[in-house]
């Protein structure tokens, strides 16, 4: 934070050069390179399988996978690398029979899908994390980015070749429902894997975890090998028999895990032929010659007619792609909850050594588990740590070892038989010395508590005991002022009362009062005005409630007016060091000796509450510098 309002130097338009063409907009071209780039070789990946496949849409497109990412870990400035690698796609795709405008317009479509999968995401999940390390996150991240966005570009695309004629009207839905779940099962398979695996350079495969990710691989490998109608009956039976392994892979591994495995099944669903089980395998033989990136536009031209019917064949492609949706929807949510509930144990762990406890449970089969080693050694095995005829409660246990505080354990019954004899029992053993600390914790609170609002009951009496006197002065010389400085009087004090329900006030409530407090003196007849040197940015820092009240008031009681002018107080605000807020309350005058104890009380009042409150981290002090000039130094932490 600064000083004060900005300066000319630091709006000078070099530095605005800089800044627009430093390393963060350098990182951001490196970053819409990638994604043009991307979509381009995952555009002509899928331009091969759609050319095998007789149906205009893509029955895959992993390149909406790789959008998303890219956006969710650039922003939306990746979408320009999105239409641009389109576009050069497009140009490739579109040149020919088609008018050239389409690879213009035909980005859009994607372009607009991940536009709106990414506002869905960020407006339902503002702090979405793309570590995707939170099963709210991955479900959120399931549910919204592939379906409607990949519907709403399906449906505008296909309308819009329908009208061009391309697209007869009896294969429309069979095109809109290839293009939905090719572009959405993408976004399902390729966006978690880049996100997860963003670090791949950083991972150590050497470690347990890396063994546990290529001991999945051989498992899912093995059984994608072994599941062929050219393999024997028990081949089959192995690969089948194989799938809780994976499973049980994907649950040691995590989200990690889980996208490796959705990749290799992806990929043995495109590139390993398994006769007669999809329709790739006979449009391998039949559509061979035909397998090459313009096989859709020499259909048109050369009037190609397909083997089968495309639209029962389209609904084939899209039941299939939906199969490998699901296989994602499955192993992505166990991955993430595998993940989830391991922080939670080790966070819960570290949390217990730290408090020297642990959890323990105990059954009438196993007996007590305690997971602490270190706690369990304190305890012998028949020691009772809860008591049967009570469904919740506390028991101080002692230790073994006479020289280790006791423990408290707090249990909970979670299931009985029909004779009400407990049948499963959790707790917590928490040593002792922590409750003792908790309690001691908790009794200075609540005695700084009373200190703060006895030293705010010295501050209260002295202010309002001034008032008063100015008030019954007012009453016998002036009455139509007294009236007036009543009703300022109670507003005021309104204020002040207000205060003190907060340990600490906004630094412009705390000025707010000042400026009523002043108008009181003025009205007494002791005209005073502040001059006030305080950003805006500093009004909302906390600070005691009546600190700046004191010093004003001492201010005005102490401080020199020349001829029969307001006293000047002046009021500023710095910042020497971050975190760190100084606060400089001055005015002309003389500082008092140490003698003085009338003038030196509130101050050393003051001293106190900020002791209490920030301790050595607030603090005041007096000067007099200038000659002529004192100056109370009030030092805060922000």
């Amino acid at each position: 934070m600064t000083n004060g309002p900005a300066t000319g130097s630091e709006l000078c338009p070099a530095k605005q050069v800089k800044t627009w063409f430093g390393l963060p907009n350098r990182r951001a071209a490196k970053g819409i390179a990638i994604t043009a780039a991307s979509q381009i070789i995952l555009g002509y990946f899928t331009l091969f399988i759609q050319a095998i496949y007789p149906v205009w849409s893509a029955p895959f497109w992993p390149a909406s996978g790789a959008a998303m990412a890219a956006v969710l870990l650039g922003g939306p400035r990746m979408l320009l690398g999105l239409y641009l690698g389109l576009l050069v796609l497009g140009f490739k795709f579109f040149w020919g029979p088609y008018p050239l405008w389409m690879a213009f317009v035909v980005p859009l479509a994607n372009l607009t899908e991940t536009a709106l999968a990414y506002f869905l995401l960020r407006y339902f999940v503002p702090k979405f994390d793309p570590g995707l390390n939170q099963i709210r996150q991955l479900a959120a991240f399931i549910l919204l980015c592939p379906w409607i966005p990949a519907l709403t570009s399906a449906t505008a695309i296909q309308l819009l070749l329908q009208k061009m004629g391309t697209i007869p009207p009896d294969r429309f839905l069979s095109e809109v429902a290839v293009y939905t779940m090719g572009n959405a099962t993408g976004i399902l398979l390729v966006t978690p894997l880049i996100l997860v695996w963003r670090d791949l350079r950083s991972f150590r495969w050497r470690s347990p975890e890396g063994a546990r990710i290529f001991g999945l691989i051989l498992i899912v490998l093995t059984g994608l090998t072994f599941y062929s109608d050219l393999t024997p009956t028990w081949f089959t039976l192995v690969a089948v028999a194989m799938i809780p392994f994976g499973i049980w892979g994907v649950w040691m591994t995590g989200v990690r895990g889980a996208t490796l495995a959705c990749l290799l099944v992806a990929a043995s669903y495109f590139a390993f032929d398994v006769p007669g089980t999809r329709p790739l395998s006979s449009l391998l033989q039949e559509k061979q010659r035909s397998a090459e990136l313009s096989f859709v536009m020499e259909k048109k031209i050369q009037g190609i007619q397909d083997s089968e019917p495309p639209p029962r064949l389209a609904r084939e492609i899209a039941d299939q792609i939906g199969l490998l949706a699901l296989v994602c929807i499955t192993l992505l949510p166990l991955g993430v909850a595998a993940d989830d509930l391991r922080n939670k144990v080790e966070r819960d762990r570290l949390a217990m050594q730290a408090l020297a406890s642990s959890f323990w449970s105990w059954t009438p089969l196993r007996g007590y588990e305690i997971e602490n080693p270190d706690v369990a050694r304190h305890f012998l095995p028949w020691s009772k740590l809860f008591q049967p005829e009570r469904d919740r409660g506390s028991l101080k246990i002692r230790s073994v070892d006479p020289g280790v505080h006791a423990y408290v354990s707090h249990w909970n019954v979670s299931e009985r038989d029909r004779s009400g004899n407990p049948l499963r029992v959790s707790g917590v053993l928490q040593n002792f010395s922590a409750e003792e600390e908790r309690d001691t914790a908790v009794a200075q609170a609540r005695l700084a508590e009373l200190e703060i609002q006895t030293l705010r009951s010295h501050l209260n009496p002295h202010l309002l005991f001034n008032c008063l006197t100015g008030l019954r002065a007012l009453i016998t010389q002036d009455p139509g002022r007294a009236r007036e400085f009543s009703g300022s009087l109670a507003r005021f004090l309104r204020a002040v009362v207000d205060s003190e329900k907060q340990t600490c006030v906004p630094l412009s409530a705390e000025l707010a009062i000042c400026r009523d407090f002043l108008e009181l003196e003025s009205l007494r007849g002791r005209p005073a005005r502040l001059d006030l040197h305080i950003p805006p940015e500093d009004g909302s820092v906390p600070i005691p409630p009546l600190t700046l009240v004191t010093l004003v008031e001492n201010a005005i009681k102490h401080g020199r007016r020349n001829g029969g002018g307001p006293l000047i107080i002046e009021i500023s605000s710095g910042r020497p060091e971050a975190g760190r807020l100084q606060l400089h309350v001055r005015q002309p005058g003389h500082l008092q000796p140490p003698g003085d104890q009338g003038h030196h009380a509130g101050l050393d009042l003051i001293r106190r509450q900020l002791e209490m409150i920030f301790g050595g981290r607030g603090r005041l002090t007096l000067s007099e510098s200038p000659a002529g000039t004192v100056v109370a130094e009030l030092q805060l932490p922000a």
